[in-house]
Formats: C-alpha cells, sequence, structure tokens
C-alpha cells in the first residue's frame, strides 16, 4: 500500500512537471540522502528545461518506490512551500500535524 505522501506524488505528476523550478535543489537533497544513484543525476543535470528535469527526477522517484517518493515529498514542502500548499500538501500537513497533536493529549 502506498504513503499518502507518494500518492500526492503520484497525483500531482503533471503539475509538479510544468510548476517545479527548484528541481536540482529537490535532486540534490534526494542524491545527498543516497535515494538517487550518480547515473540519474547526471541525467537530470545535463537536461536544458526544468519540466525534462522533473520528468527525469521522476523516473527515479518510480524507481526507487514510496521511501523516495516520501523523500521528494518533504523535500518539495521544503524547497516549493508555496506550490506545495496550491496543491493541497498543506492542508494535509495540517490535518496530520492534528491528529499527531491530538493523540498526544
Amino acid at each position: 500500500m502506498s504513503s499518502f505522501e507518494a500518492q500526492f506524488v503520484d497525483r500531482n505528476f503533471a503539475a509538479l512537471v510544468q510548476k517545479v523550478t527548484s528541481v536540482m535543489a529537490i535532486a540534490d537533497e534526494l542524491k545527498n540522502k543516497d535515494m538517487m544513484h550518480n547515473e540519474k543525476y547526471s541525467e537530470i543535470r545535463v537536461e536544458k528545461t526544468s519540466q525534462d528535469k522533473m520528468r527525469r527526477l521522476f523516473e527515479a522517484l518510480h524507481a526507487g518506490g514510496d521511501a523516495v517518493k516520501y523523500a521528494f515529498y518533504y523535500a518539495l514542502r521544503n524547497h516549493e512551500p508555496y506550490l506545495f500548499r496550491d496543491l493541497g500538501g498543506g492542508e494535509a500537513m495540517d490535518y496530520m500535524d492534528g491528529n499527531q497533536n491530538n493523540q498526544l493529549r
């Protein structure tokens, strides 16, 4: 079963390809966490447009499965907070944070 984060990434594929501008910052973060091979990182880096970079990045996300999509989700939240909120990620975080706070009470 997919995690909420992985489902969010899959559901928003088209919007992410078109709108993410900090592709290399996100790719750097995934690479630093050993969630992306050097070869895939190099393929992303040489692409000319951010859309083509995102398409290559999605290849790595799909190959890495839910764990890599989970890491991408949080990297997206950090590097593209406005886009993240526009896609509904902020509401999900507010909901999840609220549930965690309720469980702690």
